[in-house]
């Protein structure tokens, strides 16, 4: 963790201030968003986050990238744009495990719902290793929204 702060509009808790005091022989880094299974949550992808707001495009990622490595899991760096509480766009940077061109690469634009559709088809492509399918399968057959699903159509064919 880095002892200054650069963001400063960026809320940190008591224990982060904390640790930013103490001396460099401690570090710590917070990890910003786990996407996990919506029945057994075992985790499927893990991101780094950062608000847009016309910015250089840097934010810290070696130890996610390490983590993601290690646990075989892709990991992205994700700057949002929304504009009051409509959502416009992400930027996504794929960091692990594959990382071409590394930092330098450009991250690619997305719309909401395509990036939506991506996490989505995370959340199918783990439901044959789900231990908890009969879960998963309730979760998804309750959403309105999801009942209509092309990614979702094949898990709900299984319903009995």
């Amino acid at each position: 963790m880095a002892r200054e702060i650069y963001c400063k509009d960026v809320k940190f808790s008591e224990y982060s201030l904390w640790h930013r005091r103490q001396h460099s022989g401690v570090a710590m880094c917070d990890l910003d968003a786990i996407e996990m299974c919506i029945a057994c949550n075992a985790p499927l992808i893990l991101k780094e986050t950062v608000k847009f707001k016309d910015q250089e495009l840097f934010k810290g990622h070696s130890m996610t990238r390490q983590l993601a490595i290690k646990a075989n899991l892709p990991a992205f760096i994700v700057w949002y744009k929304f504009i009051g509480e409509m959502p416009m766009y992400v930027l996504v940077k794929k960091i692990a495990p594959d990382y071409k061109n590394g930092y330098s690469s450009a991250p690619v634009k997305y719309p909401f719902d395509h990036w939506l559709k991506y996490l989505e088809t995370k959340q199918a492509k783990h439901f044959d290793h789900c231990p908890k399918q009969s879960l998963f399968i309730e979760k998804i057959s309750k959403d309105p929204i999801l009942k209509n699903s092309k990614i979702y159509a094949p898990i709900l064919s299984l319903r009995s």
